[in-house]
């Protein structure tokens, strides 16, 4: 029942991405069924005839020219459909369901990604059912095509051989079982290798991508990377080795079923009731012989389809899941939207553990964020900071207490409305192969507007002068994925237009994740200094390692092991002696050795 919900499925989503691909394809298999009846029972019978009641040979004449006439334009139809429009369609449908799951894939909460049950799911979804896309469409055309054809030759052999039917049908369901569990299998084993294939993905990409280019040059980090890749295919072919001893086995017993079963019963009963009871004449023992030998072949190339149905079928399974799958963090459509201007943002006892964790991130956080305060969050790696920040910005909730926008639960507001209150810079940022100003906009620009306010936040961000000396200035290309012509620029230059997305939003909040890391102490100066001015009107959270920077703060809270464990200004701070002052103290000494050793 699976198999016919998930074809049923799939047919309706390709009928959507391509109606006119659909009826083609049903049509082109008809054609390729449907001409085999004609030659061997309808062609044949009407021959036959002719020599048995000495028929006019004109009319044979005329039938084979109508044949021949119908011949030629299916033969031009095929040949059109084979070589220009299925592949064509195979384009149609693969963007259709590309676009699906990726607009799944952004919707997905961000804990999926953390997830490996569910991003083994999204990469079958992505690749295995893709790859399969051409085969899919021609596998439940050609099974639709065999069954009408089945049931006519089933039709025409039920008028002198019924008994014929349900030998050949059982040895049918019998192949069909034994496929089903072929198909199962094949699907563990794709299963079961899918974190292998992952592993390997993942060797690929370090060894072509310029993000790992250096690194790998300049160290010997290839060959432990080259140890896992080996081991990895080990594992899977030992994986592959395992399942497919059983499925070649269960390959030759269906082979037998139905070629003793179905080719020699059928047609030994026929032979037997000419011969022997004499039930039939020869032109109808030669249809009734076609037909049963094309109902047969017809059974047999469906319970060939059939395992390819059912092994599509969690394939598409897979899909439905995927597409199917809830996000907890929804948009909220009815919800509230937050008000205009500055925001009041609370956090209160917030406490939050990841999924699959006993061990809380966070414990007990309590801020109050006042409109057009600077505070900076500091601490060692792993105290948690940007944990926090994901948690500000919804991409998780909390497990404990709350978050409060303008004293409103952040839940209760629409949340692509919220989010656009915040104006972000990850710590991972990624720069995308496209223009400057797209960069800096994140979206397309509208008009002559958008485009001046990516100017103003390049310029704020201390870039401006490096753009002015791109061949397009800010219509230039960053990376050279698509133009050969695209600017590559150092770490500390992309992380500057990352910076200008902040700046380029209109947002009340801006929250800076380590936004100088790839930075030299002057350029982070400087660029704090900027972005103090460009947000004097906004509530701005930063995280940085460099204390420094701290110290434009109105307040700074100091987090270990995911609590808070200071708060106050720097000077404050520097006044209790405790932890963050004597980071402080460690950096500043870093500072001084570095200058003396310069």
């Amino acid at each position: 029942m699976s198999v016919i919900k998930n074809t049923l499925y799939m047919l309706k989503h390709m009928f959507k991405a391509s109606p006119m691909g659909v009826i083609c394809s049903l049509i082109y298999f008809f054609i390729w069924r449907g001409m085999g009846l004609i030659y061997t029972v309808v062609l044949m019978r009407y021959l036959m005839q002719s020599i048995e009641t000495g028929g006019d040979f004109r009319n044979v004449v005329i039938l084979l020219l109508v044949i021949l006439v119908i011949t030629l334009f299916t033969e031009i139809f095929c040949a059109w459909f084979d070589n220009s429009y299925f592949h064509r369609m195979q384009v149609v449908f693969q963007e259709y369901f590309m676009t699906l799951i990726y607009k799944q894939a952004i919707s997905c909460d961000l804990a999926c990604y953390e997830n490996p049950t569910f991003y083994d799911k999204y990469t079958r979804a992505n690749t295995e059912l893709i790859s399969r896309l051409p085969y899919i469409i021609e596998n439940i055309a050609s099974t639709i095509s065999t069954i009408i054809s089945s049931i006519i030759c089933i039709v025409i052999t039920a008028r002198w051989e019924p008994v014929i039917i349900p030998i050949v049908i059982a040895c049918a369901v019998i192949s069909a079982m034994l496929e089903k569990k072929r198909a199962n299998l094949r699907f563990e084993c794709v299963k079961e290798t899918t974190p292998f294939q992952r592993q390997n993905e993942y060797v690929k990409r370090t060894v072509y991508l310029q993000d790992y280019a250096k690194e790998m040059r300049l160290g010997n980090i290839f060959f432990p990377l080259l140890d896992h890749f080996n081991e990895a295919v080990r594992d899977w072919v030992d994986i592959t080795k395992k399942y497919y001893r059983k499925v070649s086995v269960l390959r030759c017993v269906r082979g037998l079923v139905m070629s003793l079963g179905t080719f020699i019963s059928a047609r030994g009963i026929i032979v037997y009731r000419y011969l022997v009871n004499h039930a039939y004449s020869m032109t109808d023992m030669i249809t009734v012989m076609n037909a049963a030998s094309q109902m047969q072949s017809y059974i047999s190339s469906f319970s060939w389809h059939l395992p390819d149905l059912m092994d599509n079928s969690v394939y598409i399974q897979n899909l439905r899941e995927f597409l199917e799958y809830e996000p907890k963090i929804v948009e909220n459509e009815s919800g509230r939207v937050p008000e205009a201007g500055s925001n009041h943002l609370t956090l209160k006892n917030v406490s939050f553990t990841y999924d699959g964790s006993d061990k809380p991130v966070l414990k007990n956080i309590s801020i109050d964020l006042k409109p057009k305060t600077k505070i900076a969050l500091v601490g060692h790696n792993g105290a948690g900071k940007s944990t926090l920040v994901k948690l500000i910005m919804r991409l998780y909730d909390v497990t404990d207490g709350e978050i409060l926008l303008d004293n409103v639960n952040i839940k209760e507001y629409k949340l692509s409305e919220y989010r656009r209150k915040f104006g972000t810079i990850f710590q991972d940022f990624k720069i995308f192969a496209t223009t400057v100003t797209e960069n800096v906009l994140l979206h397309p620009p509208i008009d002559d507007t958008d485009r001046k306010k990516a100017e103003t936040a390049i310029q704020a961000s201390g870039l401006w002068d490096k753009i002015q000396t791109l061949p397009n200035t800010m219509e230039t290309h960053l990376t050279k994925e698509f133009d050969d012509n695209g600017a590559l620029m150092s770490g500390g230059e992309f992380q500057k237009i990352a910076v200008a997305r902040v700046f380029a939003k209109e947002s009340s909040i801006a929250i800076l994740d380590e936004p100088s890391s790839a930075l030299d102490p002057i350029s982070e100066y400087e660029m704090f200094n900027n972005m103090m001015t460009a947000c004097a009107d906004k509530t701005v959270i930063f995280i940085s390692h460099r204390l420094s920077s701290a110290v434009m703060a109105d307040k700074i809270y100091m987090l270990e092991n995911g609590e808070i464990i200071e708060e106050g200004s720097h000077e404050e701070l520097m006044k209790l002696g405790g932890k963050y002052a004597e980071m402080f103290m460690m950096q500043a000494e870093k500072y001084r050795e570095q200058e003396v050793q310069e």
